[in-house]
């Protein structure tokens, strides 16, 4: 055999002839074309007639771009090859409309150029389209069920009187849906009383570790001695008055759930370390005890500081802060969400009026005024006012007169709503001195004298004011 024999287009006398193997591979293969290095078919196999409806003799020596324009195949993969000087598969479609998967092979000569391009139309097509087909409905059911699982959660946590009327809510409102049912740990800041706790309830519930505990442990409210043994756990006898049973952590506790681990600004450098270690390998060890006990949680953590800040001051580690925040929730302040108000106090009142089985309704008047609060205190201010006028409301119907004296209004505390024309602002801002005046001093004639007007006008603006105002009848 003559080694020196190195292309396909040799002419020496190879006792080996290889074109002469590569044909009779060919003809046992499913439609295999042999081009040149300008697109000239030399060889189809026997199989090529038949599936591409034209003779053998019709497609040989004849260019692949001129059966390109024909139709016979289109695209054409052989050009294809020849442009990108790399293998490529392609859909094509041949003369008979059928869709033909199909294959080019470069075979290089020794220069680097293109000799011979080799393709196949080997599988089955029709079994491909078949498979594509099924495959693009699949994908499209598939799509559909998580649309459904996507409707079926959000109406899941509507129903647990999630109130998000704002922007901001709607988009937590639906973040949440997208990442209840990983295991991504999620860090919720925000101000006291913005609801940060409910949140990560909402999360919880909605998950796969709904049917597993929900663990809650306060970092500001556990001593720092005793925050480790709490996170923890300890074994029995490990230091002066520990339980003679020992004791098992929040940690462990929350095995197969999720641990909420509040004010998680609050925890001591030390503390903070150690639970880094505990988030990376998800194992604690146990006081006093050499066992590593592994634990299968999911983190949510909820602070009111700025951890940002909290780094810079050295009072809390980046690395754990990086940790906890692979989906931050930042629930902004009541004030900044005002639309969220009026809805929040409706959901309060259904709930309340359920509990103490009444049937307690708002003014619009005091709807309006509500809404102008500043809330210092947030949703935990809203829902305690709530309760209160429910529980201590004569009748069934509550106005403005029946605030507490403490309530004072944004306008009459000098935070100023500057929405509107002036003449709006400085109409709002009378109606609110002569509310609080009227709930505090009862009668036009008192409120005349602090004031400095006469009581024939202080009783004509508590009459275009105060709701059930009558200049004959005042509160004593």
């Amino acid at each position: 055999m003559d080694d020196t024999c190195r292309c396909l287009g040799c002419d020496k006398q190879c006792s080996y002839n290889k074109m002469d193997i590569l044909f009779q591979v060919m003809d046992n293969e499913n439609d295999v074309t042999l081009t040149d290095g300008a697109g000239i078919i030399l060889r189809v196999s026997d199989s090529y007639e038949e599936h591409f409806g034209v003779t053998k003799d019709y497609v040989q020596g004849r260019s692949v771009y001129e059966l390109e324009e024909e139709g016979v195949f289109k695209p054409s993969v052989t050009s294809v090859v020849l442009k990108e000087k790399r293998k490529a598969t392609i859909m094509q479609t041949n003369l008979k409309g059928h869709n033909v998967l199909t294959t080019g092979v470069p075979i290089f000569d020794d220069d680097g150029e293109i000799g011979y391009v080799i393709s196949f139309n080997s599988i089955d097509i029709a079994n491909v389209t078949t498979i594509f087909d099924e495959y693009e409905k699949l994908c499209e059911l598939l799509l559909n069920y998580n649309n459904e699982i996507h409707q079926l959660r959000m109406k899941e946590i509507s129903d647990k009187q999630f109130v998000a009327k704002s922007k901001v809510m709607m988009d937590i409102y639906e973040l949440i849906s997208q990442v209840a049912d990983t295991d991504a740990n999620v860090l919720i800041t925000g101000e006291t009383g913005v609801g940060k706790s409910v949140v990560a309830k909402i999360i919880h519930e909605t998950s796969k570790r709904s049917k597993g505990p929900l663990i809650e442990i306060n970092g500001g409210t556990i001593p720092p001695n005793l925050i480790e043994s709490e996170l923890f756990g300890y074994e029995k006898g490990s230091f002066t008055g520990a339980d003679i049973k020992g004791k098992i952590g929040k940690i462990e506790l929350a095995n197969g759930g999720t641990l909420l681990l509040d004010e998680i600004g609050e925890l001591p450098l030390d503390m903070q370390i150690k639970f880094l270690h505990t988030i990376q390998d998800k194992s604690i060890t146990r006081i006093g005890g050499l066992k590593k006990i592994k634990v299968d949680f999911r983190l949510i953590a909820a602070t009111n500081k700025d951890l940002k800040q909290s780094i810079k001051s050295n009072t809390f580690r980046e690395d754990l802060y990086y940790r906890l925040n692979v989906i931050p929730i930042h629930i902004p302040p009541l004030r900044d969400r005002q639309a969220d108000i009026v809805p929040l106090i409706i959901s309060f009142l259904g709930k309340f009026n359920k509990q103490y089985n009444k049937s307690v309704t708002f003014s619009s008047d005091l709807y309006s005024l509500l809404e102008k609060q500043t809330w210092p205190g947030n949703i935990r201010q809203v829902e305690n006012l709530v309760e209160r006028l429910v529980v201590t409301s004569k009748d069934n119907n509550v106005n403005i007169d029946d605030l507490p004296a403490d309530m004072e209004t944004n306008i009459f505390s000098g935070n100023i709503n500057y929405n509107g024309v002036l003449n709006d602002m400085l109409s709002e801002y009378e109606k609110a001195i002569f509310i609080n005046a009227f709930k505090k001093y009862k009668t036009s004639i008192a409120i005349g004298k602090k004031l400095g007007i006469s009581q024939t006008t202080a009783a004509r603006k508590l009459r275009k004011y105060v709701p059930h105002y009558s200049g004959g009848k005042e509160y004593k």
